[in-house]
């Protein structure tokens, strides 16, 4: 397979420059022209040099997803081995703050710095953190696998989209970017079921050691095969000039208000009643550091790690919403789904992940024909329109999810659901990449990683507590007789056989109503995608950026 350029190459490529006081406006976002990086990189690696260079892309997307969401399963036998219930938090909190804390700061890293080595030097890191979490003695050791394994993870997904950004053509970039996003949703849905099958056939730390023999092959096949990835900018600014160039304070400031974030919203309503001094604490600090954070990255114009003129770019602001609301959902559903089979139906680990088969496998395949038909249409738009159509349908559907509902009703529901998602994951980063100017395209999906993470963390944490107290009060309301701690402190596997048999009905009437709670959410934000798709511009990925 070789890859063409498509339209003559530009004869020189234009910089493409503002001040800090002048925003990108729409039609200036699309008079960038393609570097002259981005075109040697597409003819250099092309055949079996790309192959391998996109094999490891889409192992890396996997074991990303998979890591992130494995923890759920293993945390109880991890807590039973080292006798440290009190640590259980901290299991995925470490992974998520190394995650979100240092991932702005890649997207100028990678503009400034080798990309090759960066992906390798992420890689490194994210396959010692699996060392670390594997072997682990100590708790502590454990969670300092972790945070190493988030660091690694921040560089792997900042480096993945820009990597197929800088060795694709436009018109090609649907495909590959659909194809590898789908990968890690797929191993988003599926890590808790592939960790927890791990963990019963054999033990918790086999989950993270099957990480290290893939992550050493990656390494081994980009550092053999692949050759240099030429930047679109910066490659003629000398090393002390690029070291300069990045914004530095703005990381300082972005790395403490991200924990105090981060924190404030995982122990909300867990560890800390949210009324407690320490929230309140956390998240007003977390707002000053904000306010900070903006005032330096306004200040600091073309050089900041988030460039807020980018944002006043129609496309790109709405982009970031649409990613931020896209991952939210799909955490929200694919978290809780399967609480709704085990706690609700009774099935256990292994039946719950074969009942949410529907969705990763609906998933995979719209995600897969996605990048073809936008490329087939030329334009991101109606993959996204009628994507954030499907996966609201969907959605709404699953909403109606009760303890009785039949196979017919819940294998259908996530099939649409999962349509939709697999459909409108990927053309918000295309969007960016259409509009915006090349040596504006890492910083932008960086941004849109970021974005894509946060909404994450932040939804999650609010669904969490939204289902706690829910809970709570139908349990108090509905089921008098019963100590609602009975419930609070039992997990969702085998609930009903816990529940004496006259409470059943009523338990799962109140734990079912709780989901539904939550899953209103996710329905929300989908309604959101769904109007904030008319704020992204129709732009051809068939044609060459104008110079």
């Amino acid at each position: 397979m070789e890859l063409q350029h498509i339209g003559k190459p530009d004869e020189a490529a234009q910089k493409f420059t503002h001040s800090q006081e002048q925003p990108i406006s729409d039609a200036e976002s699309e008079a960038a022209a393609q570097g002259d990086g981005m075109s040697e990189n597409i003819h250099s690696l092309n055949g079996i040099r790309f192959a391998l260079l996109f094999t490891c892309i889409l192992l890396g997307s996997f074991f990303i997803g998979y890591d992130t969401s494995c923890i759920a399963t293993l945390t109880p036998a991890i807590t039973d081995q080292f006798d440290a219930l009190n640590n259980l938090g901290w299991y995925q909190i470490a992974y998520l703050l190394a995650e979100s804390a240092t991932m702005l700061i890649y997207g100028q890293l990678y503009s400034s710095y080798s990309m090759k080595t960066l992906y390798m030097a992420s890689f490194s890191v994210f396959v010692l953190g699996s060392v670390l979490s594997a072997a682990a003695p100590t708790s502590p050791v454990f969670i300092l696998g972790r945070a190493l394994s988030g660091l690694g993870a921040a560089g792997i997904l900042a480096g993945m989209n820009i990597i197929i950004a800088h060795t694709t053509t436009l018109q090609q970039r649907p495909i590959y970017s659909a194809i590898t996003g789908g990968v890690e949703c797929i191993a988003l849905v599926f890590g808790p079921f592939i960790s927890g099958v791990i963990a019963h056939y054999s033990n918790w730390r086999v989950s993270f050691y099957i990480i290290i023999p893939f992550g050493v092959l990656i390494i081994a096949l980009i550092f053999f095969s692949v050759g240099h990835i030429r930047r679109s900018d910066n490659a003629h600014v000398n090393s002390k000039d690029r070291l300069r160039r990045i914004d530095w304070t703005g990381f300082a400031m972005n790395v403490p208000m991200t924990l105090c974030l981060v924190l404030g919203l995982q122990w909300a309503g867990n560890t800390y009643s949210w009324a407690n001094w320490r929230i309140i604490l956390l998240l007003v600090v977390a707002a000053v550091l904000l306010a900070i954070f903006l005032l330096v990255e306004y200040r600091a114009g073309d050089e900041s790690m988030v460039p807020l003129k980018m944002l006043r770019q129609r496309s790109v602001a709405f982009a970031s919403l649409i990613t931020f609301c896209n991952f939210a959902h799909l955490a929200v559903i694919a978290y809780y789904l399967p609480i709704y089979f085990q706690a609700v139906r009774g099935a256990s680990t292994l039946a719950s992940g074969l009942m949410y088969l529907p969705l990763a496998v609906a998933l995979a395949i719209s995600a897969l024909a996605g990048g073809p038909l936008t490329t087939y249409v030329g334009y991101y738009n109606p993959t996204l329109i009628f994507g954030s159509i499907f996966m609201t349908v969907g959605s709404g559907l699953i909403t109606t999810l009760r303890p009785d509902t039949g196979p017919g009703k819940w294998i259908s529901f996530q099939i649409i659901y999962g349509i939709g998602i697999g459909l409108a994951f990927q053309p918000p980063y295309i969007a960016v990449q259409t509009v915006l100017p090349d040596s504006m395209v890492p910083t932008a999906l960086v941004m849109l990683s970021f974005a894509q993470q946060f909404g994450g963390i932040i939804i999650l944490s609010i669904a969490q507590n939204v289902f706690l107290s829910r809970l709570t009060h139908n349990l108090t309301t509905q089921v008098p007789g019963l100590n609602p701690s009975d419930v609070l402190g039992s997990g969702a596997l085998g609930l009903i056989d816990r529940i004496p048999v006259q409470f059943r009905d009523q338990v799962l009437a109140a734990y079912n109503g709780a989901l539904v709670d939550v899953l209103y959410i996710a329905l929300g934000l989908t309604c959101l995608v769904v109007v904030s798709t008319l704020g992204i511009e129709w732009k051809s990925v068939k044609q060459r950026k104008k110079g």
